[in-house]
């Protein structure tokens, strides 16, 4: 009996040691190392037989459950939509990326720094860094010293003289997702790919495939170092399962402000912007941006909108002598034609012709009564002169 009792615990012991018994699964890194070294494969340095450096980037044992990974994507969808109304990257990819990165927070760098990302700090005990022992040896500018080798894989370092296993410990999930978005995506070697998204999508490209080719682009300028077709399918495929894409579409945001309210106003004589600004209780400077005016002069019948809100009540104040005087246009001249008289044909007048007085010679007729001739033969002939044409 008692050896069969022993024979159970050897074997729950063993049990134990493979992570098979874990405590449930804590979000953001709560528990001790102590306590949760039990959910993770062993490394060398804790098992000799069973651990190997390679488990270092592996996540717990047990596998989130399906409310698990739910409840981790809802966590960080908020945190990606407003990185990408910040920064202008895909919600989606932002998501996607940190499954793949954290297993859904379930890798150790996840579980004890916060850090969804692998994002390093390089150095010797930097500070707010946690150190990832066990990890294999990255650093190819030196030799780590070595404690004990038990084979491939499975070597103990010494974690003193490391300077290639620290990552950035933060303060939560939204810390990290801040500092990849803000600070690590939008410097120089990942920036363009923002602005190549922003005008693929403004090109009218599907938000998928917009989505899918910004992963492609920062994986092959180093984020990743197996390339952008890896990267681009693995993260896609959790996109696709996910449907993160619907996050891509960013309502506007209602607009609260206030319409811009005002008056039309025809400049009369007297006028000056600043005295039209104490009138309606507005600004200089605001009355030239609205009617786009370039400089203070104004003219009669200009027409001016005028924004406000109430008109001041105030008496006018007088402007300073040295404000700019209304112009008054003064009227084109009139360009008229002179008018031309229409003169008269001139008269021509035929030459006079001075005729000789014609001598005739009285024929005498003999008298035969009363026949009126009276030698007035001629009077109704062309008498009076010659005639006018």
């Amino acid at each position: 009996m008692l050896k069969n009792k022993i024979t159970i615990a050897v074997i729950i012991i063993s049990f134990l040691s493979l992570g098979v018994f874990q405590s449930p699964f804590i979000v953001n890194g709560q528990t001790t190392e102590a306590t949760a070294s039990t959910q993770f494969r062993p490394l060398p340095f804790e098992n000799a037989e069973l651990g190997r450096n390679s488990h270092a980037y592996l996540g717990r044992i047990q596998a989130p459950s399906e409310q698990e990974k739910e409840e981790f994507v809802n966590q960080i969808t908020e945190f990606g939509i407003n990185a990408s109304k910040q920064y202008g990257m895909p919600a989606s990819a932002i998501i996607g990326m940190s499954i793949i990165e954290s297993g859904y927070g379930t890798t150790r760098t996840a579980h004890f720094a916060n850090n969804l990302f692998g994002i390093k700090v390089w150095g010797y005990n930097p500070p707010n860094a946690w150190q990832l022992k066990g990890q294999p040896d990255e650093d190819f500018d030196r030799e780590i010293p070595v404690l004990a080798n038990y084979g491939p894989d499975r070597i103990v370092f010494d974690e003193t003289q490391r300077r290639d296993n620290w990552y950035r410990q933060f303060d939560s999930y939204q810390h990290a997702v801040h500092f990849l978005t803000g600070t690590l995506l939008v410097n120089q070697r990942y920036g363009f790919a923002i602005q190549n998204y922003q005008t693929r999508i403004a090109n009218g490209w599907d938000l998928k495939d917009a989505s899918k080719e910004y992963l492609y682009e920062i994986a092959n300028a180093g984020y990743n170092h197996l390339g952008g077709d890896y990267y681009k399918d693995v993260v896609g495929k959790l996109m696709d399962q996910w449907d993160l894409y619907r996050h891509d579409i960013i309502e506007k945001e209602e607009d609260t402000t206030p319409p811009i309210t005002g008056i039309y106003h025809t400049v009369v004589s007297g006028d000056t912007l600043w005295r039209l600004s104490i009138v309606y209780g507005t600004t200089v400077d605001t009355i030239k941006t609205m009617n786009n005016l370039t400089s203070d002069m104004l003219f009669i019948g200009q027409v001016l909108f005028i924004p406000v809100n109430q008109p001041v009540s105030e008496p006018i104040i007088e402007e300073p002598v040295t404000s700019e005087p209304v112009i008054e246009p003064q009227p084109e001249p009139i360009g008229e034609e002179p008018v031309v008289e229409p003169q008269p044909a001139p008269i021509v007048e035929e030459p006079v012709v001075e005729v000789a007085p014609i001598q005739e010679t009285v024929v005498q007729q003999p008298a035969k009564g009363n026949g009126n001739n009276n030698g007035g033969g001629n009077n109704g002939g062309n008498g009076g002169g010659p005639k006018k044409r």
